[in-house]
């Protein structure tokens, strides 16, 4: 039971965080998982949702215990560095995790060819020695912006026409390395 507890805060801000900015459905569905339905387990790993469950969309439901299945198949490690990057996203300021989010959603909106370079020049930039990551990071806040705001044009790599990947130049959105 001392292992389940840490597991379940970390399950329960990540429950949270699915959940929040969506409204729980007023009625319960008339479709969807009973709770009764799950596991022992599951049921354990889901307590703090157990008085919600059956309000919930079937398929919201459905992703809910597939993020079970998944945090359940981390290892301690990647688990400890999961609840670290969420308490750091929800530190941010709502504004900015706005900013983060659209810019994710304009990355999905990219062909697969797209994201692959751009996935590609991001290890790049990561296997780049500490100091030339400075540089270039310094190079790319010392642009002025484009008119009409955002980023500047061509990233934080001119020659190569980067710009920084979703979540900022240290780290891919929603990625753990």
């Amino acid at each position: 039971m001392e292992k389940v507890k840490p597991v379940l805060r970390v399950l329960q801000l990540m429950l949270l965080l699915t959940v929040s900015g969506l409204p729980l459905v007023a009625q319960a569905q008339p479709a969807g998982i009973a709770w009764d339905e799950l596991t022992a387990e599951q049921q354990l790993l889901l307590a703090p949702l157990e008085n919600r469950w059956e309000r919930l969309s079937e398929q919201r439901q459905q992703n809910i215990l597939d993020g079970a299945r998944r945090w359940q198949s981390l290892s301690p490690e990647e688990q400890r560095e999961a609840q670290q990057r969420f308490r750091d996203w929800n530190r941010r300021p709502d504004d900015e995790r706005a900013a983060i989010r659209e810019r994710f959603e304009n990355f999905r909106s990219l062909d697969p060819q797209q994201q692959r370079a751009i996935r590609e020049r991001f290890r790049d930039f990561q296997n780049m020695p500490e100091d030339r990551r400075r540089v270039l990071r310094e190079r790319f806040e010392r642009r002025p912006p484009p008119p009409g705001g955002g980023p500047p044009p061509g990233g934080p790599f001119p020659d190569r026409g980067l710009r920084p990947p979703p979540g900022g130049p240290g780290r891919p959105e929603g990625r753990g390395r």
